[in-house]
């Protein structure tokens, strides 16, 4: 029972490093847009935001890589310090993109008429998001406050080995791109165990595994 505890505790401690290690990967770019079109993944750098679903325009003015899209359903988990913003047209792919990828600043467009269902994808670290459903309705919501104090405390490298301090969580309900009522979150402070307290929630027990509690906001 013991050796058995002790191969899991290292398989969390090495799945952990390397999420760390790709976040000198994500921070090379400040301002960063990722798309799905014609069964490619495009990453690009942009000095400015791109009108939302222009793939020709972006291709055009920013720095464009063809990427391969994560085979697994829990994200590609990077490191995001800067401006994230996903264009999608499906469930899947967006689940592949974002869920548990830690980023401070987000914007997700629906590309397309799609209904979505109702899916709960985990964002971590996130203090401000904007959502648009078409080219004229965009909302945006503020999930922390910025400080310098903060910033420090959300990176994901540094709370997770800090006991002492909360760790965030958001979850977005994919629902909400149906229509796009009012944007609204509702957070619980003091969450001990993520799996306890949101059972039905998603959750990946290598991040934030020595947290001693969790901040969890839900995005509807």
């Amino acid at each position: 029972m013991r050796s058995m505890s002790f191969y899991r505790h290292h398989l969390l401690l090495l799945g952990f490093l390397s999420f760390c290690s790709t976040k000198n990967l994500a921070n090379s770019q400040n301002h960063t847009l990722i798309f799905s079109k014609d069964n490619n993944v495009r990453n690009c750098s942009c000095s400015s935001d791109i009108k939302s679903c222009d793939y020709s325009l972006a291709n055009l003015e920013c720095s464009c890589k063809t990427i391969a899209l994560p085979k697994n359903k829990t994200g590609s988990r990077l490191i995001h310090s800067g401006e994230l913003t996903v264009w999608f047209s499906d469930i899947l792919t967006l689940g592949k993109l974002v869920n548990f990828t830690f980023v401070h600043n987000l914007k997700l467009s629906l590309c397309g008429a799609a209904t979505l269902p109702a899916e709960y994808l985990a964002i971590l670290g996130l203090r401000h998001l904007r959502v648009q459903a078409d080219a004229t309705r965009e909302q945006s919501l503020t999930i922390q406050n910025n400080s310098s104090e903060q910033e420090d405390k959300d990176r994901l490298c540094q709370v997770s080995t800090d006991k002492t301090s909360p760790f965030h969580l958001s979850y977005l309900d994919t629902s909400l791109f149906n229509g796009l009522p009012l944007l609204k979150s509702y957070s619980v402070e003091n969450v001990s165990s993520i799996t306890k307290h949101f059972p039905n929630l998603p959750f990946s027990g290598v991040i934030a595994a020595t947290n001693k509690s969790y901040i969890v906001t839900l995005i509807y």
